[in-house]
C-alpha cells in the first residue's frame, strides 16, 4: 500500500507548551483517515502541521518530519507549494465574503497566475458539479458566497480547495456546524473524493469516523494512542483507552 503522506516523530509547541508528542502516522493514498480524540487533545494542531499552517501562529514550532511523496514539507518544499498540494477545509464554512461564488472557487487558481477565462469557467463548473452544488447555484454565480446556506457554503469551500487539484485534502471537523441533511451530503462527497485524493479528517464524532473512514487514529493528550483500519479500531481495539473512547465510556 502506497502512503501519500507520512508523519515521523512529530512534536509541536505553542511557546513553551507542548501540544503534540512524537506522533508517527502513515496515511494510505486514496483513503480516508480519521483522527479522533476528545477536545484539547491536539487534533487541530496536528492537522495544521501537515500543511505548515501551524507555523503561522506566533510562538509555534515543530519538530520531526512530514513527508509528501517522500519530500519533507518543512525542508524540501516552500510553504506555498505545500499548501497547494495539501488543501484545507475548516470547521466553520469560510467563503470569502466580498467575493462571488465564481470568484470563491477560482481564488486559488488566480493566486497561481491562471487568468484564462475559459479555463476558470470550466474549472468552476467542474468543481461545483463535483461537490454537488452546480445545479443549486449555476444561475447565481455572481452572487456572494456568503448568501448561501451553511451546508452550501461548506461545499463551496470544498470546491475552492479542490480547484487547484490538491493531492491531499485536510478537513477539520467539516460538518460540526451543519444540520444532519447537510452533514449527510458532505459525508457522501468525502467518500467520492477519495477516488482522486487522499483525505485526512478530524472529527469529534466517533460515529462519523466509523461511517466514512478507512483508517482511524486516536489522539489523546498530544500522543497517538492507537492507529489502524477503522473496522479494527472500532471492533477490536488493542488499547483499553481506545476502547473506552469509541464505546462512549470515556471521561
Amino acid at each position: 500500500m502506497y502512503h501519500k503522506l507520512e508523519v515521523k516523530n512529530l512534536s509541536a509547541w505553542f511557546n513553551e507548551k507542548q501540544v503534540l508528542k512524537d506522533v508517527s502516522i502513515s496515511f494510505p493514498s486514496n483513503n480516508v483517515t480519521a483522527i479522533i480524540g476528545p477536545s484539547g487533545c491536539g487534533k487541530t494542531t496536528f492537522i495544521r502541521c501537515l500543511n505548515r499552517m501551524h507555523e503561522l501562529v506566533p510562538g509555534a514550532r515543530v519538530q520531526g518530519k512530514v513527508l509528501l511523496d517522500g519530500r519533507d514539507v518543512y525542508r524540501d518544499m516552500d510553504a506555498m507549494e505545500v499548501r497547494r498540494k495539501v488543501g484545507m477545509v475548516f470547521q466553520k464554512p469560510n467563503p470569502f465574503p466580498n467575493m462571488s461564488i465564481f470568484e470563491n472557487v477560482v481564488a486559488g487558481l488566480k493566486l497561481l497566475g491562471v487568468r484564462d477565462k475559459k479555463v476558470l469557467s470550466e474549472r468552476v463548473e467542474t468543481k461545483l458539479k463535483e461537490v454537488g452544488l452546480w445545479e443549486e447555484v449555476k444561475d447565481d454565480l455572481r452572487k456572494s458566497g456568503a448568501m448561501l446556506s451553511g451546508g452550501q457554503q461548506q461545499r463551496l469551500c470544498i470546491a475552492r480547495a479542490l480547484a487547484v487539484d490538491p493531492e491531499v485534502l485536510l478537513m477539520d471537523e467539516p460538518t460540526s456546524s451543519l444540520d444532519p441533511a447537510s452533514t449527510a451530503k458532505i459525508e457522501s462527497l468525502i467518500r467520492e473524493l477519495k477516488e482522486k485524493t487522499t483525505i485526512v479528517i478530524i472529527t469529534h464524532n466517533v460515529q462519523q469516523a466509523a461511517r466514512i473512514s478507512d483508517f482511524t487514529g486516536f489522539l489523546y493528550l498530544g500522543s497517538l494512542v492507537e492507529f489502524g483500519e477503522t473496522k479494527k479500531i472500532f471492533e477490536s481495539p488493542k488499547n483499553p483507552l481506545t476502547e473506552r473512547y469509541v464505546t462512549g465510556r470515556f471521561g
